[in-house]
This record gives C-alpha cells, structure tokens and sequence, in this order.
C-alpha cells in the first residue's frame, strides 16, 4: 500500500513539474513580457533641447532590460536630448517619426533577441538622418568578442535597410552605468 501512495505521490510531482517548465518555456517562447510594456514617460533635459530620443524596450522576464533602457535614457538626457522611454507595446513607441535618435532593446533568450523586439525592427522605418542604436540583455559575455555576431543578434534581421549606429550587450557583471555611458558616447559619435 505505501509503495502505490509513494508512487502516486511521485507521478503527480513529476507532473506539476513538467507543467511549470512548460508554462516557462511558454512564456518565453510568446514573449508574454513584452504585452506588459505599454507605458511611457518623458524625460526633459535641463535648459533648451539638443534633440528628440526614443528609447523603446521589452523588459523581460527579470526586468533588465527596462533597468538597462532607464539608464541610457538618463543618460541621453544628461546630453541634453528629450528622450521617450517607451515600452515595445505601448502607443508612443510606434510613433517613431521626428527623433534624432532611436534606441531598441530587449532580452536574449537561446540566442534570439525577443520577438517583439524584432519585430519593432522590422517595421522600423525612420528617418535617414535618425541614428539607431541596439541592446540587448542576456547571460553570455563572449558574444560582445565578436561584432558581427552581436549585432545578428542584436537586430537579427537579414538584408535589412537599418543603418546601425551602436549595439551592445549587457551581461549580470557588467558596470551599467560605465556601459551605458560609453554605449550612449558611441551614439552620438557614430
């Protein structure tokens, strides 16, 4: 009697755990973050504006990329542009005309950047005078040795018009402030 109870009880936690690795697995796969990135906010610069930045971003699963898209839009805004800081869902972020600068970011699961994130690329059609600039958020450092890797990762579209001024990658033993600084420096010198 105890062998059947101990197996029932066995059967029924291998079940609940393929169920939750597969509710993870699902909510990765459909990228269910993305659809709770629809809010905006404005940051003005301190006197008369250098120019209009966009910063758009899926947050991910742990919320880093948001954190990563927060700081590189302090930072544009030190430099003196207004900058949006719009989710990938929201209204604003589909509003791309009349920036100087567009910023695009979003979490890296099995080697992929989000698919709304590539998505927002691919109907991504601003100005030519308008820098575009990529990030992306993940676990694997050594991708970032190799440039043309990073940005197929980054903006993995093929035979894509995007003229890329900056892309990067952030890894959990990154120093954001110093990456986003130099990533932001590399945007308005690129």
């Amino acid at each position: 009697m105890d062998i059947k109870r101990i197996a029932k009880f066995t059967a029924i936690g291998i079940f609940v755990i393929i169920v939750a690795v597969l509710g993870v697995m699902g909510f990765v796969v459909f990228d269910a973050m993305s659809y709770t990135a629809s809010g905006s906010e404005i940051l003005s610069p301190n006197g008369t504006a250098e120019g209009n930045a966009l910063v758009v971003y899926n947050p991910g699963i742990s919320g880093e990329t948001q954190k990563v898209a927060t700081i590189i839009a302090q930072d544009l805004q030190k430099e003196g542009y207004k900058v949006t800081l719009a989710g990938v869902s929201s209204s604003v972020a589909q509003n791309y005309t009349n920036y100087d600068i567009i910023v695009v970011g979003g979490p890296v699961y099995a080697g992929n950047v989000s698919s709304s994130i590539q998505n927002y690329l691919k109907n991504l059609k601003p100005s030519n005078s308008t820098k575009v600039a990529a990030f992306v958020t993940g676990s694997d450092p050594d991708i970032e040795k190799n440039q043309e890797a990073l940005l197929k990762q980054a903006v993995p579209l093929a035979n894509s018009t995007l003229n890329i001024t900056a892309v990067m990658k952030v890894v959990p033993e990154d120093n954001l402030a110093k990456k986003c600084a130099a990533f932001v420096e590399a945007i308005l010198n690129g």
